[in-house]
């Protein structure tokens, strides 16, 4: 649950499109079943109440954080282009990555990101300005990536 609240906040990313859509469809459907047979259990009203509160409760965040928004954050985000590299770090990033939307088209973005391995990073910042990159150890790659495949 709270690498999902991660990836909802853009904290935490993965680059593995199933594995997040996996995630998050589970996320979306798994406290139904689970409130259903928790009520049609035959146990005693003295039970202890978290047991039903828990579905209850992932129930009522999920609709807080509304389903479409939920279902439409299944994408991941690609790398177009590494704009920049930590010279100390070679992990810590800046780029420019995309994100495809639907009907809506791509969402774009210029992310400082720290890679934790090849398919798991976290977001250090969304709003990168290259006022803050100058004069500290950044090297400039601009180095085409493409995952999207755009041409």
């Amino acid at each position: 649950m709270s690498l999902f609240l991660f990836d909802i906040f853009d904290l935490f990313q993965t680059k593995i499109g199933f594995l997040k859509a996996l995630f998050y469809y589970g996320i979306l459907i798994l406290p139904i079943p689970l409130l259903i047979m928790e009520f049609k259990a035959n146990r005693n009203l003295s039970e202890p109440i978290l047991r039903k509160g828990i579905p209850i409760l992932t129930i009522i965040g999920l609709i807080y954080l509304n389903p479409l928004k939920i279902l439409f954050h299944t994408q991941t985000w690609k790398t177009q282009t590494v704009e920049l590299i930590n010279e100390n770090k070679e992990n810590h990033k800046v780029e420019f990555q995309m994100k495809d939307v639907g009907a809506l088209g791509y969402a774009k973005r210029n992310a400082e990101v720290y890679y934790l391995t090849k398919h798991f990073y976290l977001v250090l910042s969304e709003n990168y300005d290259d006022r803050n990159f100058i004069e500290t150890d950044w090297k400039r790659v601009d180095q085409n990536i493409n995952e999207i495949g755009l041409k």
